[in-house]
């Protein structure tokens, strides 16, 4: 079985991964509401709850407040930091795993047709390089600005190396798209 073009692998994965990122983007609306909501009230519901924990750090016992945001129809929860960097850490990590796979279900359609060096791929792994570029930069602006002496960089530069590599991909298509046009021109 061949895995691009049509009736390959890919062509047949397309469709539970793409019921698979749309279904993850509607219900992440959903908490992405739930999050916008508490930042503004700071009020708690049935889909919003706080949690107290406790945790060991190096001078005894620290307690910490953990907001919950509960999906709908689940007994799932998107758990996170009780304060403005926490939530919007998690919400910008949300918006960028949406941003992702919907990208991401775009270049498998692509690439799951015959031709696919088409100017769409080409856009797709564009809007994918760039964009992961631009998530990369706001989560380390985020991260810097809310808590400039303890900040993780390790996120931040994923998405900012993953994003340089997607540019590159995109150069790699658009020559092999200059040689397919220069090929059917010569036949």
């Amino acid at each position: 079985m061949k895995l691009l073009g049509k009736n390959s692998l890919l062509f047949w994965l397309k469709y539970p991964f793409g019921i698979y990122a749309v279904g993850f983007t509607l219900i992440s609306i959903w908490i992405l509401i739930l999050m916008g909501i508490y930042l503004i009230t700071n009020t708690t519901n049935s889909f919003v709850s706080i949690d107290h924990w406790k945790s060991e750090n190096n001078n005894g016992q620290k307690n910490s407040e953990i907001v919950q945001f509960h999906y709908p129809f689940s007994k799932m929860v998107l758990a996170t930091e009780n304060s403005a960097e926490g939530i919007m850490l998690a919400f910008l990590g949300l918006v960028s795993l949406c941003f992702i796979l919907i990208i991401v279900l775009k270049i498998i359609i692509e690439l799951s047709k015959d031709d696919f060096f088409t100017h769409k791929a080409v856009q797709n792994f564009k809007i994918l390089g760039f964009g992961m570029l631009f998530l990369g930069s706001v989560h380390l602006a985020v991260d810097i600005f809310t808590s400039p002496q303890s900040f993780d960089t390790t996120p931040p530069l994923i998405f900012i190396i993953t994003g340089l590599i997607f540019i590159f991909l995109k150069e790699i298509f658009v020559k092999g798209r200059k040689m397919q046009e220069e090929n059917d021109l010569t036949i």
